[in-house]
C-alpha cells in the first residue's frame, strides 16, 4: 500500500513539473537584420541628353565661329568622284562619292550642299543616270575648306537604272550590265571634276 502511495506522489510531482496541458511558449522572432531589409528601389536613371547635331554638311563639316573667307576659285578645288568598287556582281547597287579638297594657299568658302551637287554616269558619250533629276529634300550648305584638307562626301546609292525627270515616280529601266563600262563625273556648283571614276557592272 505504501509502495502504491510513493508511486502516485512521484507521478504529482512529474505532472506538475512538466505540465503538458499547457501550450510551449512561441520562440521570440528574431528582429529582421539590416542585410534582410529590403533594398530601396534605385531611381531610375535619367537619359542622357542627345547631342544637337549640327547643320547638314556633305563634306565633313564647317567652322560656324570662323571669320568668313573669300569664296573658292575654280582653280584651287579639286574634285575626284570615287566608287567603293571596280567592279560589281548583277545585283550590287553603285555607291557613289567624291573628295573635295582646298588646293589654294589660305581658307576659302563654297555651297557644297546637295542643291548643287550632280553625279553624272556615262556610257562611252551618252549620259545614263544624273543624280539631280530625281533628287529629293536638297539644301544648300555653304562650308569653308581648309588648305591641303580634303573632304569624302556620304556615298549616295545607285540602283543602276536609267534617269530622266519624266521617271522619277515611274518605274525606270535597268541600264545595260554584262560587263559593260561606265564612268562617274561630279560637279558642286561651278566646281567640276577634271576626271572620271570608271566602273563596270558584271
Amino acid at each position: 500500500m505504501l509502495g502504491l502511495l510513493a508511486i502516485l506522489v512521484a507521478a504529482a510531482v512529474v505532472l506538475l513539473v512538466w505540465r503538458p496541458w499547457e501550450a510551449p511558449e512561441a520562440a521570440p522572432s528574431a528582429a529582421p537584420s539590416e542585410s534582410a531589409a529590403p533594398s530601396a528601389t534605385p531611381e531610375a536613371s535619367e537619359s542622357p541628353t542627345p547631342t544637337p547635331s549640327g547643320p547638314f554638311t556633305p563634306v565633313g563639316g564647317s567652322d560656324e565661329t570662323a571669320e568668313p573667307t573669300e569664296p573658292c576659285a575654280p582653280e584651287q578645288i579639286t574634285i575626284v568622284p570615287a566608287v567603293d568598287k571596280p567592279a560589281y556582281a548583277a545585283d550590287e547597287r553603285v555607291q557613289l562619292s567624291f573628295t573635295i579638297e582646298n588646293t589654294g594657299e589660305g581658307a576659302c568658302s563654297l555651297n557644297a550642299g546637295t542643291s548643287v551637287q550632280e553625279y553624272e554616269i556615262r556610257a562611252g558619250d551618252d549620259v545614263v543616270h544624273r543624280w539631280s533629276d530625281c533628287a529629293a529634300d536638297v539644301q544648300d550648305n555653304v562650308v569653308q575648306l581648309q588648305p591641303g584638307q580634303p573632304q569624302s562626301t556620304v556615298p549616295v546609292e545607285w540602283d543602276r537604272t536609267a534617269s530622266s525627270i519624266e521617271t522619277c515616280t515611274a518605274e525606270r529601266p535597268q541600264v545595260p550590265a554584262g560587263g559593260a563600262t561606265y564612268e562617274l563625273s561630279v560637279r558642286v556648283g561651278d566646281y567640276a571634276s577634271r576626271q572620271s571614276a570608271q566602273f563596270i557592272l558584271e
